[in-house]
C-alpha cells in the first residue's frame, strides 16, 4: 500500500475528523467543559484555517479537571456513533491518553495492527497538568513519566530486538540491559498499576500555585491557564473551535519558531494498513 493518500481518501478522512471534532465540541458546550486545539491542528488553524492539507489526525487538549469531566459524560452523550477509548474502556490500548473513535470505521496502523482494540478513525485528547516552578523538578517529572510510558507501551508492543519478539518493522535502538530491565518490570507490574503511576506522576503538582500547564509527556507543550480560560474561537474548516488565547506563543513554545512553509520531510502522516469509512 502507498504511504500517501489519494485526494479522495484524504478528503473523506478529514471530513470524518471534522465530524468527530464537532461532536466533541457539542459535548463540551453542553457540559461546560473547556477544550482547545493543540499540536498540528493548531498550526493548521493558525496558517490555513483548516486541518493541515496533508494531515490525518486532530489533537485536542483539556486541563485535567475538564479531561476527567469529559471522560465521565462523553460516552453516554455519543451513544453508538462514537467510542471513548481509554485504558479503562479498552484494556489493550498502548496509549495513556483518550481517543474518540468513530464506530463503523477502520484506521488500522501498522504498529498497532496486532492489538485487539478498537481501531476506528480517531481524534486524540490529551490531559494537561500543572508543572512545578523548578526546572529540575519538571525534568524529573518528565523523565519519570516517559520511563513509565515506555513500560505501559511495552505491555502491548515490544519495540526492540532484545528480550522479546519485536512487533514493529524496524526495531528501535536499545541495549540489552535496558531491554532486560523493561521485560522484568512489565512482568512484575500489572498494566493498571503502571497506568496509575503515570497518572500520579502527571498530576503530582496540580495543587501547586503555578498557572502553567503542560502535556507532561512532551518537553515543551505548555499553556498558561489564562490562555485556556480566555480561549478564542478560530476557524477550522467549517467549524469554529476553541484555541489558546495567545495561539502563536503556544505554537512557538511547543515547536520553536513555527512557520507555514513546513519542509516536506516534516509532513508526517499515520497512513494505515487498512482504511475504512462508514458506508
Amino acid at each position: 500500500m502507498s504511504n500517501s493518500y489519494t485526494p479522495e481518501e484524504l478528503e473523506k478522512l478529514q471530513t470524518a475528523l471534522y465530524q468527530i471534532l464537532s461532536e466533541i465540541k457539542r459535548v463540551c458546550k453542553k457540559h461546560g467543559i473547556r477544550y482547545f486545539i493543540t499540536g498540528g491542528t493548531a498550526i493548521g488553524a493558525y496558517f490555513w484555517e483548516k486541518i493541515l492539507p496533508w494531515d490525518d489526525d486532530v489533537d485536542v487538549g483539556m486541563l485535567r479537571p475538564d479531561y476527567e469531566h469529559f471522560m465521565s459524560v462523553a460516552q453516554e452523550e455519543f451513544g453508538d456513533e462514537y467510542f471513548v477509548q481509554t485504558p479503562e474502556t479498552d484494556s489493550h490500548v498502548p496509549f495513556f491518553f483518550m481517543k474518540v473513535r468513530m464506530n463503523g470505521t477502520e484506521f488500522n496502523e501498522e504498529t498497532f495492527s496486532h492489538i485487539k482494540m478498537h481501531q476506528g478513525i480517531y481524534v486524540d485528547i490529551f490531559p494537561f497538568d500543572k508543572v512545578p516552578k523548578s526546572k529540575r523538578k519538571e525534568q524529573i517529572q518528565y523523565n519519570i513519566l516517559n520511563f513509565l510510558n515506555g513500560l505501559f507501551i511495552a505491555k502491548e508492543i515490544w519495540q526492540w530486538r532484545f528480550c522479546g519478539h519485536c512487533d514493529i518493522a524496524k526495531p528501535r535502538e536499545r541495549g540489552f540491559i535496558p531491554c532486560l530491565m523493561t521485560r522484568i518490570l512489565i512482568t512484575l507490574l500489572p498494566k493498571s498499576i503502571i497506568f496509575w503511576m503515570m497518572k500520579r506522576t502527571q498530576t503530582f503538582f496540580n495543587n501547586s500555585e503555578t498557572e502553567i500547564y503542560k502535556n507532561i509527556i512532551t518537553k515543551s507543550e505548555r499553556i498558561a491557564s489564562y490562555d485556556v480560560t480566555h480561549a478564542q474561537l478560530v476557524k477550522l474548516g467549517n467549524l469554529e473551535v476553541a484555541a489558546p488565547k495567545d495561539l502563536l506563543t503556544y505554537l512557538n513554545n511547543h515547536y520553536g519558531k513555527v512557520r507555514k512553509d513546513i519542509p516536506d520531510e516534516m509532513k508526517v502522516s499515520h497512513r494505515p494498513l487498512k482504511l475504512k469509512f462508514k458506508e
